[in-house]
């Protein structure tokens, strides 16, 4: 049989030519035989494609490895300008923390400045009155009730800051005797205002 094949070979080469061997071999591409399953045009144009398409694939491939790294890059980034805004922040707050500090400190000090002011100005208030007082001068009901009420306000503040209430106590002890007894005679001086 290996002999008859090969004779039928030669006369279809030297009675057909060539031409005919590529129609039948471009046919045997559209018709299948179907107990041989064998396509060579589908295979040629396989083979053709893939040799067309390599270079997109290749391309394809770049092109995702080099996406992947920008991603990688910019994750990089992201997390290192995270890191950054983060660390940013907290010495913002931190720095807010310590001005908070120090404008409350001053604030204190402000408060304390004027409390201060306060107290003397009572004080002063205070020891004139006695001394007025001392000196016969009448006053009006209206005038002990204000320096009463002044005195309250010293007496939060003594407390406050802990100051010590030296000559001042003796004179308001004082002007509250002077008070009772005003309050006794109704002998305040009369407020004609």
């Amino acid at each position: 049989m290996g002999e008859i094949s090969k004779a039928v070979g030669q006369w279809i080469v030297g009675n057909v030519g060539w031409t005919a061997i590529i129609a039948l071999f471009i046919l045997s591409g559209l018709f299948k035989i179907a107990k041989i399953e064998v396509n060579p045009l589908g295979w040629i144009i396989e083979k053709i494609g893939n040799i067309f398409s390599k270079s997109v694939r290749d391309d394809i491939a770049k092109l995702q490895s080099e996406t992947n790294q920008n991603l990688a890059d910019l994750r990089r980034d992201l997390d290192a300008f995270e890191m950054k805004t983060n660390q940013s922040i907290a010495d913002m707050k931190q720095g807010n923390t310590y001005n908070c500090e120090l404008v409350k400190a001053r604030m204190d000090q402000m408060e304390k400045s004027n409390d201060m002011q306060t107290v003397r100005q009572i004080k002063a208030h205070v020891l004139d009155f006695a001394n007025s007082c001392l000196n016969g001068r009448k006053h009006t009901k209206q005038d002990f009730d204000n320096l009463i009420k002044e005195n309250e306000e010293y007496e939060v503040l003594v407390k406050k800051y802990g100051l010590v209430n030296d000559v001042y106590t003796e004179d308001f002890h004082y002007i509250m005797k002077v008070y009772r007894k005003c309050m006794e005679e109704r002998s305040f001086l009369r407020d004609d205002g």
